[in-house]
């Protein structure tokens, strides 16, 4: 389906100020067996579902992943690349600990924590008063107080950025132990694609308008920007979703 050409030149960047810190805690379950038994730091593990042959690969640590050892791999795979990667099975209730703990640590600095999954995290700085030190010397705070308090083999890439969705982006650019931000002024440089790319989606949800009205309300709005208020009642049909 062709872009229409009222959509060309619609899509523009938010410009809103970073308020958002996505949290990644880098090799989760794996990093966290290194960090509790120090004769694995620094070896290629996997944490696997089963340790039999068939079991799943949960969590490879980041010397595995240097291999091409990844999540959803069988054990026979992983060891067909890495005869000699250590399998573990998963123990729910040190991670739980770990999770806890940092999720009492992160909120010393923001109140406002959003729990993505046991090893993500979003802090939302938005409604706190300006703060009187940048979010990345908070940032860089958070990632000596994780080492500090949890443990000296912990890492997590931090992301930074207006939203959700591109905090998170920032945090996958330079894993493991990464800290980026993505905001209008790098925008173009770090995603070079992302009008064509818009636009083309924006083209292509007006067949599939309910199913992804939600998706844009939380999504492509505040990520993106839009000409004017019009263009988006134009587009959609209708003004529902703008409220």
């Amino acid at each position: 389906m062709g872009i229409p050409t009222n959509l060309l030149g619609a899509v523009g960047i938010n410009h809103n100020p970073s308020a958002i810190m996505h949290i990644d805690l880098n090799s989760c379950f794996a990093t966290i067996e290194q960090q509790s038994n120090p004769l694995l730091r620094g070896k290629r593990v996997a944490v696997a579902a089963y340790t039999t042959p068939n079991g799943c690969i949960l969590a490879p640590s980041v010397e595995a992943k240097t291999l091409g050892i990844k999540c959803g791999m069988r054990v026979r795979e992983g060891k067909h690349l890495c005869p000699d990667l250590i399998i573990l099975p998963p123990d729910p209730g040190k991670y739980r600990f770990v999770n806890r703990k940092l999720l009492q640590l992160l909120r010393t600095y923001c109140p406002e924590v959003e729990i993505k999954s046991i090893d993500e995290m979003n802090l939302d700085f938005t409604h706190i008063p300006p703060l009187e030190r940048e979010l990345h010397h908070i940032a860089q705070e958070i990632k000596a107080a994780i080492r500090r308090e949890i443990g000296e083999w912990m890492t997590v890439s931090i992301g930074i950025a207006p939203n959700r969705f591109l905090a998170k982006l920032a945090a996958n650019l330079h894993k493991p132990d990464g800290l980026d931000e993505i905001n209008a002024a790098n925008l173009r440089t770090v995603w070079p694609n992302w009008q064509p790319i818009c636009t083309s989606l924006m083209a292509w949800t007006r067949s599939t308008l309910p199913i992804c009205e939600q998706c844009w309300r939380q999504w492509v709005w505040p990520t993106f920007s839009v000409s004017s208020t019009g263009m988006r009642r134009g587009f959609f049909g209708r003004a529902s979703i703008l409220r």
